[in-house]
């Protein structure tokens, strides 16, 4: 009995040195103090606050051997800003410009190309038809210039026009095959204003009006070589013009044009003569036309 209480003393006495020297050995070692990572930036994305960059690099122990590494702190994205550039204008240079220089092809349709009977009321003689004669290059040359900065335009342009005349010696209606006595020609300047609607588009509409000087000249064919007949009628005549069309702009400062006008001109009148100089009778050239077509233009 004794011996059995000596044994569970003497255990109780064991476990009690031994958890003594384990309490004394955990009071020793020290406590780690690890600290928690730092919590990540929370971004307002309602906020276009930059981004700082004036964070220093930390410099964490690696081991005993006074091995360093450098650790980088981590950079956080901000909102990104995209930078607009403004749209050229490129339609600027063809506005600001102050000077406009061009030509034109143009189809020519006279008004009036008939007249009366051979000898009663005919152009002239058994002259009753005429016919125009189209140039056939684009020879219309004309040069503008911007008034004050504004729509308006001062320009000066460069015409010409031919009528054929075509005989009806039988007075049957029809023009004879053997043609005409000549033609009549005039050709001269035009002084014009003209209102342009300069806009962002490539289409820029214009009108237009101006008083023409012609010189009126009529150039026979055979019969008049020999002096046998010849026409003495007005050397100048005037017109009005009133005109519109289209620049639609190509490249920088080149334009297609398209154009079409009225042009009412003076009646040309004058006399005609044949055998050496007897009077033959009234002579009139009706040279009022219409016209139309295309052409290039610069502006500088």
């Amino acid at each position: 009995m004794n011996g059995h209480k000596l044994g569970i003393s003497g255990f109780l006495m064991v476990a009690g040195v031994v958890a003594g020297m384990l309490g004394a050995a955990y009071a020793e070692e020290p406590a780690l103090n690890i600290p928690l990572p730092a919590t990540e930036p929370v971004l307002d994305s309602g906020t276009n606050a930059p981004v700082s960059t004036n964070a220093l690099p930390v410099v964490v122990p690696v081991s005993s051997t006074n091995e360093v590494k450098t650790v980088l702190p981590a950079v956080v994205p901000g909102p990104v800003t995209v930078a607009t550039i403004p749209e050229l204008d490129q339609s600027a240079a063809w506005k600001s410009a102050q000077w406009q220089v061009g030509t034109r092809y143009t189809q020519v349709k006279l008004q009036d190309k008939t007249r009366g009977t051979p000898g009663n009321g005919s152009f002239f003689g058994t002259i009753t038809e005429i016919s125009e004669k189209q140039d056939g290059w684009p020879n219309k040359i004309y040069l503008q210039y911007r008034l004050f900065d504004s729509p308006v335009w001062f320009g000066l342009s460069y015409d010409h026009v031919t009528a054929h005349t075509m005989d009806d010696g039988n007075g049957d209606g029809i023009p004879d095959a053997s043609g005409g006595d000549g033609d009549e020609e005039i050709q001269g300047v035009i002084p014009y204003l003209q209102a342009a609607w300069d806009n962002s588009t490539r289409l820029t509409p214009y009108a237009q009006a101006g008083i023409a000087y012609y010189q009126a000249k009529f150039l026979p064919n055979s019969w008049g070589e020999n002096g046998m007949r010849w026409v003495n009628a007005k050397g100048n005549v005037t017109g009005i013009e009133l005109a519109g069309g289209l620049n639609v702009r190509l490249y920088k400062n080149v334009s297609a044009d398209l154009f079409a006008k009225y042009m009412k001109v003076d009646d040309i009148t004058g006399d005609w003569y044949y055998a050496y100089g007897a009077h033959g009778g009234p002579f009139v050239m009706t040279m009022s036309y219409v016209a139309y077509g295309a052409g290039l233009n610069w502006r500088f």
